[in-house]
């Protein structure tokens, strides 16, 4: 089983689904030793993020990627990814909405190899990974 799919549930921004899906793809590929998985990722709204943030993991507010592992063997997840967050930190940052979103991509797959951004030098080392998968990430948005 390699399966992945996409969702797009919001409508603020237009997203080119198709070139994350490729990404997704290529990411699941090369940079992840997972040879089975079942992973789907959904673009939800601000509001949508922010319930899910509150049920999940009792924080307040919309956050910009969320990660759902089912089963390691295979690998069975969703990510959810919110365009309202990445327009604000895209804008902060400096580069696309699409590069944005391309992050927060890297960001749930690193949450499912493994990595953890709970502590200060969690967050360094997880931010290193992410940054030098965005360098080669083929990018087509």
């Amino acid at each position: 089983m390699k399966r992945i799919s996409m969702r797009n549930m919001q409508r603020h921004y237009r997203v080119n689904s198709p070139a994350l899906r490729r990404q997704l793809k290529w990411l699941v590929q090369t940079q992840f030793d997972w040879p089975k998985f079942d992973i789907g990722v959904c673009l939800v709204s601000a509001q949508r993020m922010a319930r899910l943030n509150e049920e999940h993991l009792g924080h307040e507010g919309a956050t910009d990627v969320l990660t759902f592992p089912y089963s390691s063997q295979p690998m069975q997840a969703e990510i959810y990814i919110c365009p309202d967050i990445a327009k604000e930190n895209a804008e902060i940052h400096d580069v696309t909405i699409d590069r944005e979103l391309s992050r927060y991509l890297i960001h749930g797959l690193l949450h499912l190899s493994g990595h953890d951004d709970k502590l200060p030098d969690q967050r360094q080392r997880m931010k290193i990974e992410e940054n030098r998968i965005l360098r080669i990430l083929p990018y087509d948005g």
